[in-house]
């Protein structure tokens, strides 16, 4: 059995925006000790589909879908199920996963208060 991750973010015009996912996906890589795959919704690459389909190809049969995203939104709800419907049609075999948002997690509530107490300057 092969799993592979990817983490989706949404994607941006700004190169700079965009190297935040892989600079989190870097940092997931790290800490799971196994590598860790950034993908894009919309303005970056690779995109959802090519990222399973690259991780399918090289023999992953099981993938897990971490979207990188705080709520439960329209692409978390319907959106990364629409992307990989036609996929898990052609390739049944492979499990494909998608993985909770991050949610309104005490962790983000922390960081948001971290952040709030830097600009405050406390």
């Amino acid at each position: 059995m092969q799993t592979e991750i990817i983490l989706v973010g949404h994607g941006s015009r700004s190169s700079e925006a965009n190297q935040g996912l892989v600079e989190v996906a870097n940092k997931v890589t790290h800490l799971l000790d196994r590598p860790v795959t950034p993908a894009f919704v919309s303005r970056g690459t690779p995109d959802l589909s090519s990222a399973i389909i690259v991780k399918i190809l090289s023999g992953a049969t099981h993938i897990i879908i971490m979207p990188l995203f705080l709520f439960r939104g329209m692409y978390v709800s319907t959106g990364i199920y629409e992307e990989i419907k036609d996929i898990k049609g052609q390739f049944p075999q492979v499990e494909i996963i998608v993985a909770k948002e991050l949610g309104a997690d005490d962790i983000i509530a922390n960081l948001a208060y971290s952040r709030i107490k830097e600009a405050i300057g406390t």
